[in-house]
């Protein structure tokens, strides 16, 4: 099974298929047109901590330490 898609502004009614479509002419197919939207990234919200590898540096500070800090 072959399948198309085709992004482009439409400017009228009639659209043209173009040369990816030659191998389906003569068959039986479904044309499905969708409107699509432009969306911006959504900002992100972070909710956990990330961690980062120091190799084989420590600093001498324990994680568990921050957790009671106010």
């Amino acid at each position: 099974m072959n399948t198309i898609t085709i992004r482009k502004k439409l400017e009228s009614a009639t659209i043209k298929l173009g040369k990816e479509a030659e191998a389906l002419v003569g068959k039986n197919v479904e044309i499905i047109i969708r409107e699509v939207t432009d969306k911006k990234p959504t900002e992100r919200k972070w909710t956990t901590i990330g961690s980062v590898s120091i190799g084989t540096e420590s600093d001498k500070i324990n994680i568990r330490d921050f957790a009671y800090e106010d």
